[in-house]
C-alpha cells in the first residue's frame, strides 16, 4: 500500500504552500480534501497536534473532541502500539521517512488497518526537530464516507474558507505544508471542467522533472503529458467521474521532462460548489517501481511455469497434508498415465488410489506417502519399482513459505534407462578388470620367470644359495610354500640338496634342515618320489590327515608331512640330460584352492630354468674338473668338447682359440673347430669381437670370473636373424695356480629369448585389444549418444508443438532427418565391418567416369562447410573404371570426411586425378595435424584411430578407413597415405582403367 520512503528537503519543498497559505489558508482547506489520512504529533511525545478532515472521519472525532496533548497512540490498537511507537523514535532520531502498516480503533470500535510513511518535518533553519507527520491511506472498504461537499458525514471542517488566521493557526499552517511536502506523492488541484491546475505540490519535479510552474501556467499540462496510449481514456474516465460527481482512483503513465515513463496512481475527489463539481483534488502517486516489479513477478511466475512444463522429471505440488493436489507439470501426467479427470478433481487421495496398482510394493508406497504427510518437515529420497519394470527415483520435500510449511513438492525422474545403463557398466567394468588382473598377473608370472633366470644365471657350483634365492621368490607371488628337492646333489655322487620356505616363518626355518633329513621314499604320499620315477609333472591334492599319520616315520617327520601335504600341489621334475634330477613343489595357498592353467604352465616352465641352471652348473662344474685334470682325462674333456650342447672354448693368454666345440665354433662362428685355433676373436667373430675381447681382458687382469653375461648380434652362422646367448668367462689355472687362459662357457638362449618376445608380444597384444575395446565403446557410445539426444530434442519439440495445436516448422524436422541420417551412416559402416569379416561384402560392376564421381562427392562434402574449401584438378582424359559407383563413391567421401575433420583449423583441401600407366590416381590432400610415422602403418586397420586425435575432438568410429581399403582392393585397386606431424596428409587411391584385358571388379 505504501510507495517508496522518500527524505525531501522540507524547508525547500514547503515553500511553495507556504506562500499559499498565507494568502486565505487554502493549504488546510487542501489538506482536508485529500483522500490520504494525515495526523501531526510532537517528535518527542507524539500528542497530537492535527488530523485532517478524513483522519477525524475515521476516528468519528470533531475538532473539539482532540483533547490537548492526547496521544496518537491512543487510538492505535494495542498489538500495535510499540511498532509505531519504534518507527516514529527511529524517523527521530535519523530525520529518515519510514514505511509503517499498523491498525486504529474506528468508529464503531472496528479495526481499520493503515498503510503509509512517518516523516520528519524540521524547523525553518533545518536544525531542530519540529514535529512528525504521518500520510497513508486505509483500506478501501474502511474509508468512510464522504458527503457531496466533500466532508466526512456528520462532521465539521476545522475552519470555512477566507476565515481569518489565529497565530496558532498560521503556525499549524506551517507544519501543513510541510506535511504536503513531505507525502510520498504529488498533492495537486484542477478546475473540474479544464482540468488546469491551480495547486501542485513541490514533489511534482522531483517525480516528473517539470518545474511547478509549468504545471500551474500550461492550461492542458496534464492532458498534454499523459502517456498518448492512455490519454483517451483517462480523459474519459475522468469527466464521467467528475459528472456524477464521485471519488476515483486510476492508474495511468506521464512522459517524465528526461522521457521517461512514468506509472502513476491517481487518488481523486470531486469537490462541489452549489451542487455541481468546481474542482478536483487528490494525490499522484508514483508506482513506476512497483509496476516493475510486477512485470518481473509475472515474467519470473512465467518462466517458472515454461520450466515446470519443460523439465525431464515429473513434478507435483499437494498440499502438506495431502489434502489436494496444487499443481503439476505434463511430464507428471505422462510418467504416471493419469487420466485427466482424476486430476480435475484436485484430489491427492484419488490420484494415490489410481497409481498404486502401477506400484510392485503398493502397501509400502502408500505408507511412506501418508508418512510423509504427516511429518511436513521431512525431506524424503527413494527408488520406486514399477510392475512393469520401470524406475523412478522420488524426492520429496516441504515447500514453505519463509518458516511456514504451504505444502509438499514432489519430484519424480524416469532412471530406468540410466540404472540398466549402470548395471550393463558395472558389469563391464568387472570383466575389464578381470582382464586386467589377468594381465597383471601374467606380467607378474613373467617378471618372476625373468628375475628366477636372472638368479640362475649367475650360478655357481654351490647351487644351494641360488636355488634357495628362486623358492624366496616363489613365496607368497604363488604359492603358500616352495621346496627343491635333489636326492643326489646338484653333482654326480654328490650329498642332497634341498631349498624351501613356507609362508610360515616358524616352519620355514626347519623345513630344509626335516627334508634333507627325511628324503622321500616309495612311501611318500607327497609325490616327490613318483615324480622322480616318472619325471613327469603332477598336480596333487591335498592328503588326508590320516594318510600322513600313516606315512610318518616319526613326530617331526609327521609335521613335515603336515606343513606341507594338507594343501594342493604343483610338482615339476628337473630334468637334467633327460633324467629327473630333482623335484619342483609348489604348495597351493589355501586349503582346497584352485590351481590355474596358467600358474600350472608357470611352474613348468621355471622347473625347465632350474633344470637348464643345474645343467649349466653341472657343465660348469665339469669342465673346471676336466681342466684341473688335464693330463689324466683329456678323453672326458674332448667327449665333453664335442658332445656339449652349451658353446665351450678356451683361449691363452694372447686371446688366441685353443680349442672351441662345435656348438660354439660351427653354431656361432660359422667354421669348424679346427679353424678356430690361432685365431683371435676379432679374426674368428669380428661383430663381437670388441665385447668379448673387453669381458677375457676383464678376467685375464682380475683373476675373477665373468659369470651371466647376456650377448646378442647376427652372427655368420646364422646372418639372417639375431640370437642370443648367455656367456660366462672363466680363469684356467694350472694346479699351482699359474694363469693359462681364460675358458668361456656359451648357453645359447635363442629359443627361449623368443618364446619370451612372444609372450611379451601377446600380453601387449592383449593389452592393446582392451585398448581399442575401451576406445571403441567410448567412441561408439558418445557417436551414438550425441545424435540420438539431438533427435530426441527435435522430436520433443515437435510433439509439443502438435499436442499445443501449433504448426510445426519445416527447420526441427530437417535437422532431425539429418541426425537419423548420421546414425544411419554410422550403423552402415557397422554393417559394413561385418559383411567384410563374413566376406559377403558385394560389388556391383559397371562403367564408372571417375571424374563425374569425384565431382558429385565434392560438391556433396562442400555442402555446409565454412572454414574450408575443397579444390579439384582434373585431369585431360575421361578417367573410366569398371566398379561399383555406391562403394566408390562412399570411398571418396570418407576420404572427404577424414580430410575435413582432422583439419580442424581450416584451410584448403585438394582432389586431384591423374593417369598413370593403366591406372587411375585419385588423391585427397588435406592441411591438418597429420598422423605419426610409427602409427601410419595401422591407419587401415579396424578401429584404428591415431593417438594425436582425441577421442572427444574428432568424431567416427575408426572404420572409415578400413572400410575404404577392402573396397578398393575389390576393384583391384590399392589405398595408401603420406603424412607428416603437422603437415597434412595425403590418401591415394589407384584402381584400373577400363580396358579389353581389365579384370572386372571381383564381387564379395
Amino acid at each position: 500500500m505504501h510507495g517508496t520512503a522518500s527524505d525531501l528537503d522540507t524547508q525547500t519543498a514547503g515553500s511553495t504552500l507556504r506562500e499559499m497559505f498565507r494568502g486565505n489558508g487554502s493549504g488546510l482547506s487542501l489538506l482536508d480534501s485529500l483522500g490520504a489520512i494525515v495526523w501531526l504529533a510532537d517528535a518527542a511525545d507524539l500528542s497530537l497536534s492535527f488530523l485532517n478532515r478524513r483522519a477525524r472521519t475515521l476516528f468519528d472525532l470533531t475538532r473539539s473532541d482532540v483533547p490537548p496533548r492526547a496521544s496518537v497512540l491512543s487510538h492505535v490498537h494495542p498489538e500495535d502500539q510499540a511498532h509505531l511507537r519504534d518507527v516514529c523514535h527511529a524517523v527521530a532520531a535519523t530525520g529518515q521517512s519510514r514505511p509503517v502498516d499498523y491498525r486504529v480503533v474506528a468508529d464503531g470500535g472496528q479495526f481499520v488497518p493503515l498503510s503509509g510513511h512517518v516523516h520528519a518535518l524540521r524547523a525553518e533553519n533545518g536544525e531542530a526537530l519540529d514535529a512528525l507527520a504521518f500520510v497513508g491511506l486505509a483500506a478501501p472498504e474502511q474509508e468512510p464516507a464522504m458527503s457531496q461537499d466533500g466532508a466526512a458525514d456528520g462532521k465539521q471542517a476545522v475552519r470555512a474558507p477566507g476565515e481569518p488566521l489565529s497565530v496558532r493557526h498560521a503556525a499549524r499552517l506551517s507544519r501543513i505544508e510541510d506535511i504536503i511536502d513531505n507525502v510520498d506523492g504529488i498533492v495537486w488541484e484542477v478546475d473540474a471542467d479544464t482540468f488546469r491546475f491551480s495547486y501542485v505540490s513541490a514533489h511534482a519535479e522531483q517525480v516528473l522533472g517539470y518545474p511547478v510552474a509549468r504545471w500551474i501556467e500550461e492550461p492542458s499540462f496534464w492532458v498534454d503529458h499523459i502517456h498518448p496510449d492512455d490519454r483517451h481514456w483517462c480523459l474519459a474516465l475522468c469527466k464521467d467521474a467528475t459528472a456524477r460527481g464521485e471519488p476515483h482512483r486510476f492508474e495511468y503513465r506521464m512522459i517524465a521532462a528526461d522521457g521517461r515513463v512514468v506509472w502513476l496512481r491517481d487518488y481523486v475527489r470531486v469537490v462541489l460548489e452549489n451542487g455541481r463539481p468546481a474542482k478536483l483534488r487528490g494525490v499522484m502517486v508514483d508506482i513506476t517501481e512497483g509496476k516493475l516489479v510486477q512485470a518481473e513477478l509475472e515474467r519470473t511466475v512465467s518462466l517458472l511455469r515454461t520450466t515446470l512444463d519443460s523439465t525431464a522429471d515429473g513434478i507435483l505440488v499437494t498440499a502438506s497434508d495431502g489434502s489436494a493436489i496444487h499443481t503439476y507439470n505434463e511430464r507428471f501426467v505422462e510418467m504416471w498415465r493419469l487420466p485427466l479427470h482424476v486430476l480435475a478433481s484436485h484430489s491427492d487421495e484419488q490420484a494415490l488410489a489410481f497409481v498404486l496398482d502401477q506400484i510392485a510394493d503398493p502397501a509400502a508406497y502408500h505408507a511412506k506417502v501418508r508418512g510423509l504427510y504427516e511429518s511436513p518437515d521431512e525431506e524424503s529420497y527413494d527408488v520406486i519399482a514399477f510392475k512393469d519394470g520401470r524406475l523412478f527415483e522420488r524426492y520429496s520435500r516441504p515447500q514453505r513459505l519463509g518458516q511456514e510449511v504451504i505444502g509438499r513438492v514432489w519430484s519424480f525422474r524416469d532412471v530406468t534407462r540410466r540404472f540398466r545403463a549402470e548395471a550393463e557398466r558395472d558389469r563391464l567394468l568387472v570383466e575389464e578388470r578381470r582382464l586386467r588382473a589377468e594381465a597383471e598377473r601374467a606380467h607378474g608370472r613373467m617378471a618372476l620367470l625373468a628375475e628366477a633366470s636372472r638368479k640362475l644365471a649367475a650360478a655357481s657350483l654351490d647351487v644351494e644359495p641360488t636355488l634357495a634365492a628362486v623358492v624366496e621368490l616363489v613365496v607368497p607371488a604363488l604359492g603358500r610354500w616352495c621346496a627343491i628337492v635333489l636326492p643326489e646333489g646338484a653333482f654326480a655322487n654328490g650329498r642332497p640338496t634341498t631349498a624351501a620356505t613356507h609362508d610360515s616363518p616358524t616352519i620355514a626355518e626347519s623345513l630344509c634342515p626335516l627334508l634333507r633329513h627325511y628324503l622321500p621314499g616309495s612311501d611318500d604320499p607327497l609325490g616327490f618320489a613318483e615324480v622322480l620315477r616318472s619325471g613327469e609333472p603332477l598336480l596333487a591334492p591335498d592328503v588326508p590327515d590320516e594318510a600322513l599319520r600313516a606315512a610318518a616315520r616319526d613326530e617331526a617327520h609327521l609335521a613335515l608331512l603336515r606343513a606341507l601335504g594338507a594343501t594342493p600341489r604343483m610338482l615339476v621334475p628337473l630334468r637334467v640330460k633327460g633324467r629327473a634330477l630333482g623335484v619342483l613343489a609348489i604348495g597351493a595357498k589355501s586349503i582346497g584352492a584352485h590351481v590355474s592353467p596358467e600358474d600350472q604352465a608357470l611352474a613348468e616352465e621355471l622347473g625347465r630354468r632350474c633344470a637348464t641352471a643345474l645343467e649349466n652348473t653341472q657343465l660348469y662344474g665339469e669342465a673346471q674338473e676336466a681342466l684341473r685334470r688335464k693330463e689324466e682325462s683329456l678323453a672326458l674333456l674332448d667327449t665333453l668338447f664335442t658332445t656339449a650342447p652349451v658353446g665351450l672354448a678356451f683361449l691363452d693368454k694372447e686371446m688366441r682359440y685353443v680349442r672351441s666345440n662345435r656348438a660354439l665354433a660351427v653354431a656361432i662362428h660359422g667354421r669348424s673347430p679346427e679353424d678356430d685355433v690361432g685365431q683371435t676373436p676379432r679374426q674368428a667373430i669380428p661383430e663381437l669381437a670388441p665385447r668379448v675381447e673387453r669381458y677375457i681382458r676383464n678376467v685375464l687382469d682380475t683373476g675373477e670370473p665373468l659369470v651371466g653375461v647376456e650377448i646378442s648380434a647376427r652372427v655368420p652362422a646364422t646372418p639372417d636373424h639375431e640370437r642370443h646367448w648367455l656367456a660366462s668367462y672363466y680363469p684356467v689355472r694350472t694346479a699351482r695356480g699359474d694363469l693359462l687362459g681364460v675358458g668361456v662357457v656359451v648357453v645359447d638362449l635363442t629359443e627361449q629369448k623368443r618364446a619370451e618376445e612372444v609372450r611379451a608380444k601377446l600380453y601387449q597384444e592383449a593389452q592393446e585389444a582392451i585398448r581399442v575395446r575401451d576406445d571403441f565403446l567410448s567412441i561408439a557410445s558418445h557417436e551414438l549418444k550425441t545424435p540420438l539426444a539431438t533427435l530426441t530434442l527435435r522430436l520433443e519439440q515437435i510433439a509439443r508443438r502438435l499436442r499445443d495445436g501449433l504448426p510445426v516448422d519445416k527447420e526441427p524436422i530437417v535437422r532431425a532427418l539429418a541426425q537419423v541420417g548420421r546414425l544411419t551412416a554410422l550403423t552402415n559402416d557397422l554393417l559394413d565391418v561385418s559383411r567384410i569379416a563374413e566376406g559377403r561384402l558385394t560389388i556391383r560392376a559397371e562403367q564408372v567416369s571417375l571424374a563425374d564421381l569425384a565431382r558429385e562427392a565434392v560438391a556433396n562434402a562442400a555442402m555446409g562447410l565454412q572454414k574450408h574449401a575443397i579444390v579439384m584438378v582434373e585431369p585431360f582424359d575421361d578417367l573410366v573404371v569398371i566398379g561399383d559407383r555406391s562403394r566408390l563413391a562412399q570411398v571418396i567421401a570418407n576420404l572427404l570426411d577424414n580430410a575435413v575433420k582432422y583439419s580442424p583449423s581450416g584451410g584448403t583441401i585438394r582432389v586431384a586425378l591423374a593417369k598413370r600407366d593403366s591406372q587411375a590416381l585419385l588423391s585427397v590432400t588435406d592441411p591438418g595435424i597429420g598422423i605419426p610415422k610409427e602409427q601410419q602403418g595401422m591407419l587401415f586397420e579396424r578401429y584404428f584411430r591415431a593417438r594425436n586425435a582425441p577421442i572427444t575432438a574428432y568424431g567416427g568410429l575408426g572404420l572409415g578407413l578400413y572400410i575404404s581399403r577392402d573396397i578398393v582392393e575389390r576393384h583391384g585397386g590399392r589405398i595408401w597415405m603420406e603424412s607428416d606431424i603437422g603437415q597434412g596428409s595425403t590418401f591415394t587411391v589407384a584402381l584400373p582403367l577400363e580396358g579389353p584385358q581389365e579384370e572386372q571388379a571381383r564381387p564379395g
